[in-house]
């Protein structure tokens, strides 16, 4: 069953992800190069706007998986879902180990040199880098893994609601160590909780409890839970900026996160008839593939791009991101030892 307004929205939702990732109006080399108060509210303010997508992925994949689970043999459902994902994540964990991040770097200097520097930051931090594998983006294939298990669990038990309430005590857990550590504990956890089941779990859940009561939201509560979780999303970024000095890029997921996500994802199944035979729709079926490729382009393009101050570049390289990705899709789909590395099958 596919919805083309929430196709529409998973294809924003990568989108959205590649600009967090290619952080318009920041320089990783020069921090100083962006540094103006104009440019410093901006890039946060694209940051923190972008973060429905992976809440949004989470819920549309308990949604979507729900009725296989209700079959009565939840686990081998769930083993025949995570398994494909595993040998995605395991493969492209291979595919960043291997490819140099500044492929010139590594003819000039030699190819091991370069690589041993690369490895011990892609694997220096034995702590989180089990959750993680070979870049940083790859988390999410493990979280998902672990949240659709212990939801199939849950299934097999008969006690379906135990998804939502060991969802919800690890969401809160997630934060108390996460962007609430240094207000509530005055530091955060070395174990980095945005992996794992922690955040994962409770939006899976929520995604499949809503499939299986039918949920059929109207506008009126789509946007009072959008306005209100964006809302409350804002209010708490302000908080912990100022009375506890988190920037507002450390933030993955908030409080206000949980009716964002909702809302959103209740405006787009009020209106399912957005995007219907639309170019995005179409493009639906290629965000994982997307999703697993796109930051060895956001790494080429970061080394490899125009390091000043230009504007110009600024404003392109996110949607140049999204054309290169597009276009590496297509070049990977084209051979057939390659094309296995897009789809989860």
């Amino acid at each position: 069953m596919r919805i083309s307004s929430i196709e529409c929205g998973r294809v924003l939702a990568i989108m959205a992800v590649m600009t967090i990732h290619l952080a318009p109006f920041t320089n990783p080399f020069d921090p100083q190069l962006w540094n103006s108060p104009l440019y410093f509210w901006l890039s946060d303010i694209i940051n923190q706007l972008c973060r429905f997508a992976v809440p949004l992925f989470f819920l549309c994949a308990g949604y979507f998986l729900q009725p296989k689970l209700a079959t009565g043999k939840p686990l081998a459902v769930a083993l025949a879902y995570c398994r494909p994902l595993l040998l995605l994540w395991l493969a492209w964990s291979l595919v960043y180990l291997l490819v140099p991040f500044n492929p010139l770097a590594a003819m000039e200097e030699g190819y091991l040199t370069v690589m041993t520097d690369q490895w011990q930051m892609q694997l220096g931090d034995s702590l989180n880098a089990w959750w993680v594998g070979g870049m940083i983006h790859l988390w999410f294939l493990p979280a998902l893994i672990l949240a659709v298990l212990i939801l199939a669990l849950c299934q097999q038990l008969g006690k379906p609601r135990l998804a939502l309430g060991l969802g919800a005590l690890l969401y809160l857990l997630a934060l108390i160590g996460g962007s609430y550590g240094n207000l509530l504990l005055g530091a955060e956890w070395a174990f980095l909780t945005r992996n794992g089941p922690f955040f994962s779990l409770l939006f899976v859940a929520l995604g499949a409890a809503l499939r299986a009561r039918h949920w059929q939201p109207g506008q009126t509560l789509a946007w009072t839970l959008l306005g209100t979780g964006m809302a409350l999303y804002a209010l708490e970024v302000f908080a912990l900026l100022h009375l506890a000095d988190v920037a507002a890029t450390r933030h993955d997921f908030l409080l206000g996160s949980v009716p964002w996500t909702l809302g959103l994802f209740a405006l787009l199944l009020a209106n399912p008839g957005w995007g219907a035979g639309s170019w995005l729709e179409r493009q639906a079926p290629k965000v994982l593939g997307l999703y697993c490729l796109h930051m060895m382009l956001v790494v080429w393009l970061v080394i490899l791009g125009p390091q000043g101050q230009h504007l110009w570049w600024e404003i392109s390289k996110v949607p140049l991101l999204f054309a290169l990705s597009l276009l590496a899709y297509r070049l990977l789909a084209a051979h057939p030892i390659s094309r296995w590395l897009l789809q989860a099958r």
